[in-house]
């Protein structure tokens, strides 16, 4: 058997590509990066079995020599008014672990969701940093999976992709049609290096060398600001917006909800609303239905990258008002204050201790109280003044009461499992066949999990010479 797979590695060509496939590809830990498409057989202890049109017959190989596992993109949409994402706890040394499900319950000891791709899941308390809500809207894109469906300039091309990541190579755009509606909204990541200079743009055309007649939001050094394409010039009013983000960090959560009818462009980074900029000109403008990236300079060295790309449908109405803005203290709730779940009790200074145990609700209000019992998308929630219900969907994020957090314990055997969106799970991997993935973590227990939920599982993550590889390959 040995011998067998010796001679089966060396016809396996290793493949470095920008564009994905949507095959299945089982990658082995050398430096040539060794990749073999087929499809799972099944998992015998510590080897996994591979079906190959390269190899003779199914064929184990050691899960210590492999790299991950590549799979076809599943996206699904399930039906429900919200979305709630669960940050969790996982080590200082890896990527941050998200799932998302509609909310069931939060309790003091765990926090129960419902998901498409496992059953109900229910996670320890100690192990959820905390937990934020998106109203449900229609989802147009999710990705990016590999550069079809994208344009370029005919000549050279600027923005190659790998791993769920679009890099910009020189400062041409990268576009995509999606035949965008009236009002909607656009979410991604984006990390640079150096200075950052980046331009995004919304209802673009979908021509890169054609002239723009969209939204460009353009971020540059500490600050963003925004005009119209085709000559429609600087909104009016204040165009330029500080952005602290942008000078503390070299990679930042930004959305964008833009409204074509109306011309408001909404900015949040981090999810903090950074900006609302009201386009006078609107109802005379004509603009595309496009959305698009570019580098727009920089210095030497510079570099920019885009991922976790979502485009959803938006209901028009900005969920927030400007801090200090404040306005009706009834029932407890106050305008314009957004506060974040807290981990840990900390010392507030005079003037802040009342914001203290605060849910941020979509409209910008925040709620002082607990919840006490969360059923058919409606919330339970006991404040100060009055016992008062509320959808789950108008609600931003639960506020936790403060616990000390736990780190699960690292196991043989873990695997790291990335969703489509970019976010991603831990946890041993127990039994694996061609449909399911089983496997147990001591922040949710156990579960079967759907393959088609993944695009990617990463084994030996806790090994260093591993990760390094992987380093490599993500360059």
């Amino acid at each position: 058997m040995k011998r067998w797979i010796c001679i089966s590695l060396a016809l396996i060509a290793p493949l470095r590509s920008g564009a994905e496939d949507e095959r299945a590809f089982l990658r082995f830990a050398n430096k040539g990066f060794d990749q073999l498409s087929g499809s799972i057989d099944s998992l015998e202890n510590d080897r996994m079995v591979w079906n190959s049109p390269i190899l003779e017959r199914p064929t184990p190989f050691f899960v210590k020599n492999l790299l991950e596992l590549t799979l076809p993109t599943v996206i699904q949409e399930f039906k429900a008014d919200h979305e709630a994402t669960l940050t969790l706890n996982l080590w200082p040394d890896q990527p941050p672990a998200q799932v998302k499900g509609q909310l069931v319950a939060v309790t003091d000891d765990k926090i129960v969701i419902d998901t498409w791709y496992a059953g109900r899941m229910e996670f320890r308390r100690v192990m959820v940093k905390r937990v934020d809500i998106e109203d449900r809207a229609s989802l147009l894109y999710s990705g990016p999976t590999g550069l079809d469906g994208w344009t370029q300039a005919e000549k050279n091309p600027a923005w190659t992709y790998n791993r769920g990541t679009l890099r910009a190579e020189s400062q041409k755009p990268i576009v995509r049609n999606l035949d965008l509606p009236d009002d909607c909204c656009l979410a991604f990541e984006m990390a640079w290096k150096g200075q950052l200079s980046a331009r995004i743009g919304v209802f673009s055309d979908a021509d890169p060398d054609g002239t723009n007649r969209g939204y460009q939001i353009n971020c540059q050094g500490g600050y963003a600001t925004i005009n119209r394409g085709n000559g429609g010039g600087m909104f009016g009013g204040d165009n330029v917006v500080s952005i602290p983000e942008f000078r503390e960090d070299e990679n930042v959560h930004l959305e964008i909800r833009t409204g074509r009818k109306s011309g408001q462009v909404c900015l949040y980074v981090n999810g903090r609303y950074a900006a609302n900029w009201k386009d006078p000109d609107a109802a005379k403008s004509k603009m595309g239905g496009a959305i698009s990236f570019a580098q727009m300079g920089g210095s030497s060295g510079s570099s920019l990258s885009i991922s976790r790309i979502k485009v959803t449908t938006w209901d028009g109405i900005p969920e927030e008002l400007p801090e200090g803005n404040v306005a009706m203290m009834g029932m407890g709730i106050r305008r314009g204050i957004a506060i974040e779940p807290k981990e840990e009790p900390k010392e507030k200074s005079k003037g802040k201790a009342e914001d203290e145990g605060r849910m941020k609700l979509r409209n910008g209000d925040s709620l002082s109280g607990e919840v006490t019992a969360i059923s058919d998308g409606i919330m339970h929630v006991k404040t100060p003044f009055a016992e008062i219900k509320l959808p789950v969907s108008r609600v931003r994020n639960i506020m936790l009461k403060p616990a000390s957090l736990e780190e699960p314990i690292r196991r043989n055997g873990d695997v790291r499992a990335w969703f489509p969106d970019g976010s991603s799970i831990v946890f041993r991997m127990d039994a694996l066949t061609k449909e399911t993935i089983a496997g147990s973590s001591q922040t949710f227990g156990k579960a079967e999990f759907k393959l088609s939920a993944f695009n990617r599982i990463e084994f030996n993550i806790h090994d260093p010479a591993t990760n390094d590889l992987r380093e490599e390959l993500e360059k």
